[in-house]
């Protein structure tokens, strides 16, 4: 079966009288890519993130295909895609594989598949993200950023079309910040996923995205391949700095910032 691409149109969203998202439409994003959301801060990334994921009431469209999700019934919408966000609420009592195994069970394409499976499929995610050796913790015990691994294990197991996600990097070290990027792009190439990821790190944006849209006071200030979008002339206009766009000996962009303007 051929999965259809998420169309994000001429959405809007205010926080009382405060418009924080104004009239923005991102190019069309195809199954099988990663799109990263960047931009300085109060920009709308992640209220963008969360409009998109249908927790922020907003005006204009979000299609999948030919459906226009608002209409949808909100656990249909959710099948279809699943939104991690920064913050997490507090631990549970749950291990972590009970956790992820909870969140397969809740996926109704998969809810009829025998127990064995469901173990196996948690303990793939687990082992994708280098915590295969947190399964039995349980989620009350971990660090914050251990916590934000074994969300993200929820999601990447039930494999939605959507995967939304609000800053998964936040607060891993250097390590589990390529690990986690990498596996997100592999998962989402490999499945045909649509991947939308909220970054800070321009760097991790160009390395890992296919595409980059740029938010800036809560309008899309470019959006194309991070070498098309991510310049020394974007980087003036929307972070206000005085930068070069230049390429490693591995061919990986670099920015780097000689100076405020």
């Amino acid at each position: 079966m051929t999965r259809e691409g998420l169309r994000v149109t001429d959405v809007s969203i205010a926080y009382g009288r405060r418009t924080v998202i104004d009239s923005l439409s991102l190019p069309p994003l195809e199954p099988g890519t990663l799109t990263a959301l960047i931009g300085p801060n109060a920009a709308g990334k992640s209220t963008l993130l969360r409009g998109i994921a249908g927790l922020n009431p907003m005006r204009g469209q979000v299609a999948l295909g030919t459906d226009d999700l608002a209409r949808l019934p909100p656990a249909e919408r959710s099948r279809r895609m699943t939104y991690v966000p920064q913050t997490l609420p507090p631990g549970v009592a749950l291990s972590v594989v009970e956790t992820v195994i909870g969140a397969l069970r809740a996926t109704t394409a998969i809810a009829r598949m025998p127990r064995a499976a469901y173990v196996d499929q948690a303990f793939d995610a687990l082992e994708r993200l280098g915590i295969g050796g947190l399964a039995t913790r349980s989620l009350s015990e971990l660090s914050g950023g251990q916590r934000q691994l074994a969300s993200l294990a929820q999601a990447i197991a039930r494999r939605p079309r959507v995967l939304l996600l609000d800053e998964p990097t936040s607060a891993l070290d250097l390590h589990y910040q390529v690990r986690v990027l990498s596996n997100v792009q592999t998962l989402v190439r490999e499945h045909g996923l649509i991947g939308v990821v909220v970054l800070h790190d321009i760097g991790l944006a160009a390395r890992f995205a296919d595409t980059v849209a740029v938010l800036h006071e809560g309008r899309l200030a470019t959006a194309g391949t991070p070498q098309e979008a991510i310049t020394s002339e974007l980087l003036a206009r929307a972070y206000q700095v005085r930068a070069r766009v230049e390429r490693c000996s591995r061919g990986f962009l670099q920015v780097i910032v000689d100076d405020m303007l």
